[in-house]
């Protein structure tokens, strides 16, 4: 091939083999060869140079469009000659559209022969193409290597993503030492990492890690001076991974190793010498610089990536002032911003030392049979309801299943509906789907219907599947399983029919307690815990941590995950609970990085939170204020009412006396058993009831002030006077009556005459309104004093086996102006009266209730110390 001029050929490839192999069947004697490595280099260079022609790689792209580099500089050239090379079939067939011609292999000699064809000169003999291919060494191959180094530094300048800087430097090592293999080593903890590879099979790229004690590379990483291994026989470099020769450099920035570089020769028999030593120690000098550039872009980004995730994650967390609202958006938001699968918000109750779940957000997922485990044996139920096959819904309350109402009743859940998973007669799983507040009635067969079916769906996809890995579809799918059945919070497991349990793969969902029953972590046990909040110090743990002491590993097992971070929630300065974030899939370590986005979102989750609740607080005192002001005009009716009873029971009472003392004086006149006699006799008795149903109420109407001084009161006298105003009506609404009191005198009590009157009456009508409302048919009403010789106090036991207490308003119903009762029929004065009235004489009251089953007041009244005098 004779030319007058050297030609000008534009190489476009990111492979370092591709781009060598092209350059070598171009000799330098008639082509001045211009390699990109890139598609911005190609474009870039296209710009500054006139060409006479390209070679380009039909398979690269840009990183970022993912547009074809060959389409690119089809359209910037135009007619300039384009050789492509076509190395697999997909390229090869875009290329032929394209290009003038195609090379399918990375032989010298067609390269050589289509760009000769290409500019139409004359070619050489294949033997005279070899030999200038073959040609590189002396000064030539020396200005190639110069080239190399030089494109090299010039194109990592613009490179700013470090997986593509690690990958040209290998590249590069390769190229330039003839190298079966590649490498680039960083370190991480106590080992080095391969973080860039070339030749290396991915089996064995895969686990390639090498630690920093002990091995060549490590000692190449802690002296800081290369190794070069030429004749000395096969070198292990890990186990079972042995090369013929090597060469190691480290890899400095500002006098300090950050990696090492290396070449290996596995299959080759040429050896490594002290040329190729100083190439890959140029090498690494460019490469330090690069990488150092690189992190500082990459920091950077995630920088602002977590200040935009901080910025963003604020906005939602404050964006509403309902706590019910604010809650759920602030565990999302925490789960967020770590990444993790699970976050809760925990409220510390300092005065029953434990940590109370206010609200829990799970997005989690766990490798393909590696998730919490839901045992036949313990949970009676779920395996009832797989073995028939059938949904099953169970509230927390259920006594049945007490196994499972604890677990319930463990989450803070007040019911749960259990579906299992079957095709062809063959179980597949089962979804467990949890609600915080029972609803008033089951999901309904269509929606149950339509959650089965897409579950089924989703679980035989994922069995069907070879890499079995939990994808967002199942995250999806918990989702739609949510919001069809209107759950909190949903789990789908995996039947292992052989070891006759459920593995659980995804839970998805948030959860929110405003009020009791919570879902709660003793503290009592844990004074790690104790202390971690009270010094305000963050928990980090994982599963297999040494030395990890109880209260993290609580947490773990609580949030059934692999590793956990507890941060104190603190306002005004003071620890009032805990956020807990936790990762189910893997054992992490989070890092200072993490650890203070942690405590950032944490800080403005407790602003957040605490302007919440001081709203919520605000609009339940708004609330019972409105509440109390129609209690209070129901309190005003019924004393203008009282004062009517006692005006109408005075009205009466004239004319009764009248009644009574003139049937007296006709009794007189009357002989003992004659018909007139005994009617009179009637007459005189109902009159005298009359009278004293009449005095009754003028005592319990007739205002009491508060300077009025306490009397000796027979205890008995008064139970026995609301019986009488009583007894008569609770027994028409069908309910038995009981009184057990005492035959013999008991000591007095010192208290305000008629006071003991309102407490029995308000005990007594209580328990008569909570039977008629549950119209129960078998009610019964006992109410009996007791005393023992030398106690101190007579009791007054008023028993009902109405509906009960539930236990969480127990604590609330001595309140004033709480009842549950429907508005208009209750003012929720009367047992805050009781309490008042008890505890002004030195007593006491105490309720005891078991839902369902029964309610139990016990009044203890202190007798009077004079009465022992």
């Amino acid at each position: 091939m004779t030319t007058k001029r050297k030609r000008e050929i534009l190489v476009v490839a990111g492979d370092y083999d591709r781009a060598e192999s092209a350059e070598r069947g171009l000799p330098p004697a008639h082509f001045n060869v211009h390699i990109a490595f890139n598609h911005r280099d190609a474009l870039y260079m296209y710009g500054q140079r006139k060409f006479d022609a390209m070679v380009i790689d039909a398979a690269m792209a840009d990183r970022v469009s993912g547009e074809l580099t060959m389409l690119a500089m089809k359209e910037l050239a135009g007619d300039l000659p384009m050789i492509a090379l076509g190395l697999d079939e997909a390229s090869a067939r875009r290329a032929y559209q394209l290009a003038n011609s195609v090379v399918t292999s990375l032989d010298h000699v067609e390269i050589m022969r289509a760009v000769s064809n290409a500019l139409s000169l004359k070619m050489q003999s294949t033997q005279e193409v070899r030999i200038a291919a073959s040609g590189y060494n002396g000064a030539s191959r020396k200005a190639e290597e110069i080239n190399t180094l030089f494109d090299l530094s010039k194109s990592l300048t613009e490179v700013l993503d470090l997986s593509e800087v690690l990958n040209r430097v290998v590249e590069a090592a390769r190229s330039l030492t003839d190298a079966d293999e590649g490498m680039i080593l960083l370190p991480e903890g106590e080992e080095l990492y391969l973080r860039a590879r070339t030749g290396i099979k991915v089996d064995a790229a895969r686990t390639f890690r090498v630690k920093t004690r002990d091995t060549l590379a490590g000692e190449v990483f802690n002296l800081g001076e290369p190794r070069l291994i030429g004749a000395s026989g096969p070198q292990k470099l890990k186990t079972q991974y042995f090369v013929n020769s090597l060469v190691y450099v480290p890899i400095k920035l500002q006098g300090e190793t950050i990696g090492v570089l290396g070449v290996n020769n596995r299959e080759r028999e040429d050896l490594f010498d002290e040329h190729h030593l100083q190439l890959l120690e140029n090498l690494a000098s460019f490469a330090a610089v690069a990488i150092e550039n690189a992190r500082v872009h990459q920091e950077s980004l995630e920088r602002a990536r977590e200040l935009e995730t901080l910025v963003a994650a604020s906005q939602v967390v404050n964006a509403s002032l309902a706590l019910d609202e604010t809650l759920p958006n602030i565990c999302k938001q925490l789960a967020t911003v770590l990444d993790v699968g699970y976050s809760e918000i925990c409220n510390w109750d300092v005065d029953h030392n434990r940590l109370n779940t206010t609200a829990r957000f799970y997005q989690a997922a766990w490798r393909f049979g590696q998730g919490p485990t839901i045992e036949m044996d313990l949970n009676p139920a779920v395996a009832a309801s797989i073995k028939a096959d059938r949904p099953m819904w169970m509230l927390a309350t259920d006594n049945r299943h007490p196994k499972e109402a604890s677990h319930l009743s463990g989450l803070g859940a007040g019911a749960m509906l259990i579906v299992p998973l079957q095709a062809g007669g063959k179980m597949l799983g089962a979804i467990r789907v949890y609600y915080v507040n029972s609803p008033d009635s089951p999901p309904s067969a269509e929606s149950i219907y339509h959650i089965r079916r897409i579950a089924l769906e989703s679980l035989v996809d994922l069995l069907n599947r070879t890499d079995r890995i939990m994808s967002s579809s199942l995250l999806k799918l918990a989702t739609e399983i949510n919001n069809t059945v209107g759950a909190d919070w949903c789990e789908l497991s995996l039947w292992m029919e052989k070891r006759n349990r459920l593995i659980v793969l995804a839970r998805i969902g948030n959860a929110v307690w405003l009020r009791p029953p919570y879902s709660y972590i003793d503290l009592t046990p844990f004074k790690d815990l104790t202390e971690s909040l009270l010094s305000q110090s963050p928990i980090l743990n994982t599963i297999e941590d040494e030395g990890i002491t109880p209260g993290p590993r609580t947490l773990l097992n609580w949030s059934q995950s692999q590793s956990i971070l507890g941060i104190p929630l603190v306002q005004r300065g003071k620890a009032c609970g805990l956020v807990i974030f936790a990762d189910t899939e893997r054992q992490r370590q989070f890092t200072a990085r993490e650890l203070d986005m942690a405590r950032a979102i944490v800080g403005q989750a407790a602003m957040a939170l605490e302007n919440a609740s001081l709203v919520h607080d605000l609009e339940e005192k708004v609330a019972e204020l409105k509440d109390a002001q129609k209690r209070l005009v129901q309190t005003a009716r019924l004393s203008a009412m009282g004062e009517l009873a006692a005006v109408v029971a005075h009205q009466i009472n004239n004319p009764l006396t009248t009644i009574i003392v003139d049937t007296e004086l006709l009794l007189m006149d009357e002989k003992p058993g004659s018909d007139n006699y005994n009617s009179l006799n009637a007459i005189m008795r109902t009159g005298k009831r009359a009278a004293n149903v009449a005095r009754r109420l003028l005592t319990i109407a007739r205002p009491t002030e508060t300077t009025t001084p306490n009397e000796r009161i027979d205890v008995v006298d008064t139970v026995r006077g609301i019986l009488s105003l009583l007894k008569t009506h609770v027994e028409r609404s069908g309910i038995l009556f009981d009184a057990i009191l005492p035959d013999e005198p008991l000591p007095k009590v010192m208290a305000v005459k008629g006071r003991l009157d309102d407490i029995w009456l308000n005990l007594i009508m209580n328990a008569h309104d909570a039977i008629v409302h549950e119209k129960q048919k078998d009610g019964h009403i006992s109410i009996e004093v007791k005393y023992t010789e030398g106690n101190r106090f007579i009791e007054v036991i008023v028993t009902d086996n109405g509906p009960g207490i539930p236990e969480e308003i127990r604590e609330r119903i001595f309140s004033p102006f709480f009842t549950t009762k429907p508005v208009g029929e209750g003012t929720g004065l009367g047992l805050h009266v009781c309490r008042e009235v008890v505890e002004n004489i030195g007593g006491r009251i105490m309720v005891d209730s078991q839902p369902g089953e029964y309610t139990r007041f016990v009044v203890a009244l202190p007798i009077a110390v004079a009465q022992n005098v």
